[in-house]
C-alpha cells in the first residue's frame, strides 16, 4: 500500500522513475480532508491508482514543518502558497520533475477520483478531455 512521503524524497523518486507527483494539500481542521483521508485515500482502486502512477506527497497548509523543494527550503504552508493554493483539499498532479501539470480543488468520491489519477498518470490528458475519458 502506497505511503505519503516527503517532497525532497518525492521529487528524487519522481526522476528515478518517470512517476508524476500527487500533491495532497490539506488542512487539520477541513472535514472535506478528513473525509478525503478516511474514505477515499483508503479506496482500492485509488490506491492502486497511486502505485501505478504516482509519489504521493501530503501537505499541511498551515504547518511550519520543514519541505525541500528543487533546493528552496521552506515550510509546508509556504509551499502550498507557492502552489498558489486557495482551498482545501485541493489535489496537486506535478510531473516527474515536480512541475505542476494540474489540479483540482475539492472533495472528489473514491470512483472519480481513481478516474481522474487513471486519467492524468496513464497521459491521457494529453490526448482528451476528462469527460471523453470518462466516456469510453
Amino acid at each position: 500500500m502506497p505511503e505519503p512521503v516527503e517532497l525532497e524524497e518525492a521529487l528524487k523518486l519522481a526522476s528515478e522513475t518517470g512517476k508524476k507527483i500527487l500533491v495532497d494539500v490539506f488542512a487539520e481542521w477541513c472535514p472535506y480532508c478528513q473525509k478525503m483521508h478516511s474514505d477515499v485515500y483508503t479506496d482500492e482502486n485509488v490506491l492502486e491508482a497511486i502505485t501505478d502512477y504516482y509519489i504521493w506527497v501530503r501537505i499541511n497548509v498551515e504547518s511550519d514543518e520543514k519541505v525541500d523543494y528543487h533546493g528552496n527550503e521552506m515550510t509546508e504552508a509556504e509551499f502550498a502558497s507557492a502552489l498558489e493554493n486557495r482551498s482545501v483539499p485541493t489535489t496537486y498532479f506535478l510531473d516527474s520533475e515536480g512541475s505542476i501539470l494540474g489540479s483540482q480543488p475539492g472533495f472528489i468520491d473514491a470512483s472519480m477520483f481513481s478516474s481522474l489519477l487513471n486519467f492524468v498518470g496513464s497521459d491521457e490528458y494529453l490526448n482528451q478531455t476528462f469527460q471523453e475519458y470518462q466516456g469510453k
